[in-house]
């Protein structure tokens, strides 16, 4: 089954988010492409600069990483069902946290549909250089936007001086080893095989399995499950598993689907009224696939 790629675009406010995706979609056809863009504020400006013939939804005054969360999950559904898009560009605002980001597009409802290809962040060079200026929580949004990325643009690289450069990039080394780097202009960036689309998906999963930070993994429960064994089963999880959500089907309450939630050691259950497909997320660093698979199928 193709799934439906999804690509992040990160960065601090200003840094050309919405640039770098103009140069993107004019590469791709538009007929498979859908876009979400998320702005701060109550009314769009972004979204005005995108062509006319763009899928288009638009989450405004909510960030998604937190009040615009649902929004978010509710866009990707609606943009799946109505477009089956082959890929969906995600441009989050500039104050984003993207592990949050990341956790809201993976919806348990669709997550079976979707894989998260990329997570793109765009590093204006000049404000970079200058970021001992901002207050800590500033400084510390802008590393956390290059940790979760596997891909990292220097922007307005034409702007700074060669020794601004070198540092920025021992920056990023420093905060993601893992992540590619390359320069750009005006947010230029040639949508190619060697940094984004594989035709048979395998150079893409491989990409992903060694170089983005965070990864995901969705498994669907065939059964009704024990709630004591899932609950021994969270209890021994690494604190490398961030997150756990979905839909369980568990000896308690065998005739309703459950909510199941998981986040700092604490798994919480939420009965529900409607039926869903049974199918966790987990979110995190260096999964261990594999073995998690095998602990679930003994549950």
């Amino acid at each position: 089954m193709n799934k439906t790629r999804i690509v992040l675009l990160s960065g601090f406010l200003g840094s050309g988010k919405t640039t770098l995706l103009k140069h993107l979609l004019a590469q791709e056809n538009q007929q498979h492409v859908a876009v979400v863009m998320n702005e701060v504020g109550e009314v769009s400006i972004d979204g005005k600069l995108l062509s006319p013939d763009t899928h288009l939804s638009e989450i405004t005054d909510g960030c998604i990483c937190c009040t615009g969360r649902d929004e978010l999950e509710r866009a990707i559904l609606t943009l799946y069902q109505q477009q089956k898009p082959n890929v969906i560009y995600i441009e989050s605002s500039g104050i984003a946290h993207q592990l949050e980001v990341i956790d809201a597009c993976l919806s348990p409802v669709i997550a079976e549909y979707m894989t998260i290809q990329k997570v793109i962040t765009i590093v204006d060079s000049e404000r970079w250089s200058k970021k001992h200026l901002y207050r800590k929580p500033l400084q510390k949004l802008m590393d956390e936007q290059i940790k979760y990325a596997d891909q990292v643009l220097i922007n307005k690289a034409d702007l700074i001086t060669q020794q601004q450069f070198e540092t920025i990039v021992q920056d990023i080394k420093m905060i993601q080893p893992n992540a590619q780097w390359r320069m750009t202009t005006h947010g230029r960036m040639p949508l190619d095989t060697h940094y984004f689309t594989h035709a048979n998906g395998r150079a893409t999963e491989a990409h992903m399995e060694h170089h983005l930070h965070v990864h995901h993994f969705v498994y669907t429960f065939k059964k009704v499950i024990s709630k004591r064994a899932l609950d021994a089963f969270v209890r021994a999880l690494p604190a490398t598993v961030f997150r756990i959500k979905g839909f369980v089907s568990v000896d308690e309450y065998p005739e309703k689907t459950t909510l199941f939630q998981y986040s700092f050691g604490v798994p919480l259950y939420f009965p529900q009224e409607v039926k869903f497909p049974t199918t966790l997320v987990f979110i995190g660093e260096d999964l261990e696939i594999e073995q998690l698979k095998q602990q679930l199928e003994a549950i």
